[in-house]
């Protein structure tokens, strides 16, 4: 991968992870809020919406972390390749998906592996 291309994903992945922080940061600031605002209606009406905002929250934090791996990976020099076979993730793949790291026969057989736990 040319250094040209290194950089702009650097640069891509590190703006990614500022909004993402910024948001986690806004979304804590406003469950905070809310809650000390609340009244006891209220907070039963609000049940299910905090499982959605929560899982959705989860979801965020998982990227953020996907996002400083792939950071760490560029400054190790491994980023683009995949973390098990060692060979060069596509161009394509890592357009789409910035902070990828494995290939996607690897992916695939990750995701048969924890939906197989996942069925235990």
């Amino acid at each position: 991968m040319l250094l040209t291309d290194i950089n702009a994903r650097r640069m891509f992945l590190e703006n990614k992870l500022a909004a993402l922080q910024k948001r986690l940061e806004e979304l804590r600031i406003k469950e905070k809020t809310e809650l000390a605002e609340e009244d006891l209606e209220e907070s039963a009406t609000r049940a299910s919406d905090t499982e959605l905002e929560e899982a959705m929250l989860t979801e965020e934090m998982k990227l953020v972390r996907d996002i400083k791996n792939a950071l760490k990976r560029i400054d190790e020099g491994t980023y683009g390749y995949c973390r098990v076979c060692g060979q060069p993730i596509p161009a394509r793949r890592l357009e789409a998906l910035p902070w990828a790291e494995l290939c996607v026969k690897d992916q695939q057989e990750s995701e048969k592996f924890q939906h197989h736990k996942v069925t235990l």
